[in-house]
């Protein structure tokens, strides 16, 4: 919150009238110059910014020297891809919650490189953030855990380090896709092919977790040519889903576990001439305004971004306050399957 006039003249225990004679006015007013050391101390330690003309009066200066302010408290936010939906929405809400609480938001997009990942985490320890929340690009990265080790609380947020005690907001992604996988199986389904991410996060490692798990569940026997990885994006997607429609059998259904893959797998699916779900059943992870626009509107299971950023905001900021000392919070949060019109029951 800016601080005010009336807050220098509470502090110095004068009126605002004589506040602003001395910004205004500066030596040339009739205020005493122990009255105005103590105006201009009081505006120091508040980090009263007065304009540029009032600054120049009271310091009696031809060139503007601002007076010096408080640093507000910084949060680091280091995602892989900004352009992926998921991450833009995370650092908008991320940034809101910060924001309201007066602390400034650093984004850093490492573009799944670990490389560039480490350059901003040394940048970021140079400058003293406050603290830091994280989606890291890879899960056996040694510079993460080095960095664990360092004065700074630090929150990891959609995806974690394996085996490694730290805090942490996080989906349920086992869950999420062992309900779609699941909802399919109900619906007929038995050559189910999945687009994966990257299984290198865990991310990735989870969603396939689920995939798996829900057909073994259901006495399904897991064949490897459904499976396919899209590495998250669009491209890779369109690849993935163009590779499983070639199979000599190729699946009835197929999940996608991310919504940039599904925006490829979609454009696979338009350039064939092929419709859902009368040619092919499909579900995506994610929900967003595009994922109920399309025709038709996709079965998918959302993620509660809003949540998973608020939760993050107020973790790293209870933490840099010297709460939640005491060990590692990992918040696990629940998707949803929400069911619309690009699937069907499976029939021969």
């Amino acid at each position: 919150m800016a601080v005010k006039l009336k807050d220098v003249a509470r502090k110095a225990g004068v009126s605002p009238t004589t506040v602003s004679l001395v910004f205004n006015q500066g030596s040339q007013s009739r205020i005493s110059q122990a009255t105005r050391e103590r105006i201009l101390e009081a505006a120091q330690e508040l980090g009263y910014q007065p304009g540029k003309t009032a600054q120049r009066m009271a310091k009696n200066i031809t060139q503007p020297l601002p007076l010096p302010q408080q640093i507000p408290p910084t949060i680091a936010l280091v995602i892989t891809d900004i352009t992926n939906p998921f991450f833009t929405e995370l650092a908008a809400v991320i940034e809101d919650v910060a924001s309201r609480y007066g602390y400034n938001i650093i984004l850093c997009n490492t573009k799944k490189n670990s490389d560039k990942e480490l350059e901003y985490l040394e940048v970021l320890w140079r400058r003293r953030v406050d603290g830091l929340i994280i989606a890291p690009a890879e899960d056996n990265s040694e510079y993460l855990l080095e960095f664990l080790k360092r004065d700074i609380p630090v929150v990891f947020v959609d995806r974690c380090l394996e085996n490694v005690r730290a805090h942490a907001v996080l989906l349920d992604n086992v869950k999420g896709t062992y309900m779609a996988v699941e909802y399919l199986i109900q619906l007929g389904h038995r050559r189910i092919g999945i687009i994966n991410g990257r299984r290198e996060v865990t991310t990735g490692k989870e969603r396939l977790l689920g995939y798996t798990k829900a057909l073994a569940d259901h006495q399904i026997e897991l064949d490897e040519h459904l499976l396919r990885d899209g590495y998250f994006t669009i491209e890779g997607g369109q690849q993935a889903m163009a590779e499983l429609l070639d199979l000599p059998d190729p699946p009835s259904a197929i999940f996608s576990s991310a919504s940039l893959m599904t925006m490829g797998a979609l454009q696979e699916i338009q350039n064939r001439g092929m419709k859902l779900p009368q040619d092919l059943s499909l579900v995506s992870f994610d929900d967003y305004m595009w994922t109920r626009l399309v025709d038709p509107p996709l079965t998918v299971v959302a993620q509660p971004v809003l949540e998973i950023g608020k939760e993050a905001a107020q973790l790293i900021i209870q933490l840099i306050q010297g709460w939640g000392q005491e060990g590692p919070k990992k918040i696990l949060l629940q998707p949803e399957l929400i069911v619309r019109a690009s699937c069907r029951e499976y029939s021969t």
